[in-house]
């Protein structure tokens, strides 16, 4: 038995937290990602994930809740102009950060038109880059939503003709819920086909949901809400009779 364990009196350090929130950080050069890597340790309450090309980070961010983005611009593979696109497209929620070494006269500041929050020089100071990065996941989606079932949630949108993208989490897993003018027009949740995971995630018990009032995707679900809606109930009760 240690002296520590012999002395409940005895002094020990506080149990660090588990962080909380994830910012991802997309930058082709091995050498600042390290930097990235080492330097942002000092971020407390943020866990750090590192891509090397836009690709890399849409994989990511298909897997698992990501708070800030922070993207180079020129990249291999795909590059931040791109990147940028299609997280303003499927993942509005999250607020986006451009770390570049071009002058303004070549990006012209296309991020900023194209769904960026801000633009930084690179290299920027780590100092900055923190506090940029705080700041940023201080922003909140337009609404949250606990206690109402997610498919309630949908017949009112639906009667309401609203436009939104919904992050829905249930424990480990992440999906999105796209509705313009009231209808379900697409669904995502890890590599599942459109219709599969509408179905997935609406028959998920007490999932938590965020609501941005935006709604940029292409149409890939062609069936009404109501028959979306009775379609998983019909799943979901065909799973229920297969388990007793």
């Amino acid at each position: 038995m240690s002296r520590e364990d012999a002395n409940p009196y005895a002094w020990k350090p506080p149990a660090k937290e588990a962080p909380s929130r994830t910012v991802l950080v997309v930058e082709d050069d091995r050498a600042t990602l390290n930097l990235y890597r080492m330097g942002l340790k000092g971020l407390q309450g943020f866990r750090i994930r590192l891509a090397e090309n836009g690709l890399k980070a849409l994989e990511i961010l298909q897997a698992e809740a990501v708070d800030v983005l922070v993207t180079d611009l020129s990249m291999p593979v795909m590059d931040g102009f791109k990147l940028i696109a299609i997280v303003t497209e499927r993942y509005p929620s999250i607020p986006v950060l451009v770390m570049t070494g071009l002058p303004e006269s070549e990006h012209q500041n296309t991020p900023l038109f194209i769904g960026a929050l801000r633009i930084l020089n690179k290299p920027p100071r780590l100092s900055l880059l923190m506090d940029e990065i705080r700041l940023a996941a201080q922003r909140r989606p337009d609404g949250m939503v606990r206690g109402i079932a997610l498919g309630s949630l949908l017949q009112l949108m639906n009667w309401e003709q609203k436009s939104c993208t919904m992050t829905v989490r249930q424990e480990d897993e992440l999906g999105y819920l796209y509705v313009k003018d009231g209808e379900l027009i697409h669904a995502a949740l890890r590599d599942l086909e459109p219709l599969q995971s509408a179905y997935r995630i609406l028959n998920w018990e007490r999932p938590e949901i965020e609501f941005v009032d935006a709604c940029r995707v292409e149409r890939t679900l062609d069936l009404p809400v109501t028959e979306i809606l009775l379609n998983a109930a019909l799943i979901k009760d065909l799973g229920n009779q297969d388990a007793s």
